[in-house]
């Protein structure tokens, strides 16, 4: 595990918070906008990228490259840049392309810096809808419209109790969606499209 100091700690979570600022203002560009289109990465399912998946990950690259160009990134679109720092960062520069095309605030950034140990940092935003969730380094919050909350997990219940919900329940075994499909009303899909929108 690599030794983080107090202050590369607080530049790694600024550079983090910049690199979401930068994608919430690109995706922004693109959302609910007339003549928005996908292409598919995959010929066997729907994978589909936008202007904006790509618009969004060239913007935090270019920060990465200003503010910390000794470390490997891994980007979804654009793949991987190697570094010499023994940090990489993670960048998906829109998780949930499907849902972004069909115009639902169901999206967001996923930025995620970590070493050869995992990952030690990362943020969820969800710029449509102005939250934004960090963890790490001693952080573990929400912030957004209705204020800055600490992150916590629900009181202790029975797995009977539980709530699962997934974009994609066709990921998994068979076994493991028939599972998934037999929760019943503790089980939350959201069907994915099967055509990008034209």
């Amino acid at each position: 595990m690599r030794v983080i100091s107090a202050t590369e700690a607080a530049d790694l979570v600024a550079t983090a918070h910049a690199l979401a600022d930068a994608a919430r203002v690109a995706t922004l560009l693109h959302f609910r906008k007339d003549g928005l289109t996908a292409e598919t990465k995959e010929a066997a399912r729907f994978d589909p990228v936008t202007v904006a998946d790509r618009l969004s990950e060239e913007r935090m690259r270019e920060i990465l490259a200003q503010r910390r160009p000794q470390d490997a990134i891994l980007g979804e679109e654009y793949g991987a840049k190697a570094g010499s720092s023994g940090l990489t960062w993670v960048l998906d520069p829109i998780d949930g392309t499907r849902s972004y095309l069909c115009g639902t605030p169901t999206w967001g950034v996923l930025v995620a810096v970590g070493d050869a140990s995992g990952p030690v940092f990362g943020i969820i935003d969800q710029p449509y809808i102005g939250e934004r969730f960090e963890g790490g380094l001693g952080r573990a919050e929400v912030n957004g419209p209705l204020g800055r909350t600490a992150l916590k997990a629900r009181a202790p219940r029975s797995l009977a109790e539980a709530i699962v919900m997934t974009t994609f329940p066709e990921v998994g075994t068979a076994e493991e969606g028939a599972a998934f499909r037999r929760g019943g009303q503790n089980s939350c899909v959201m069907a994915p499209i099967a055509t990008p929108m034209r």
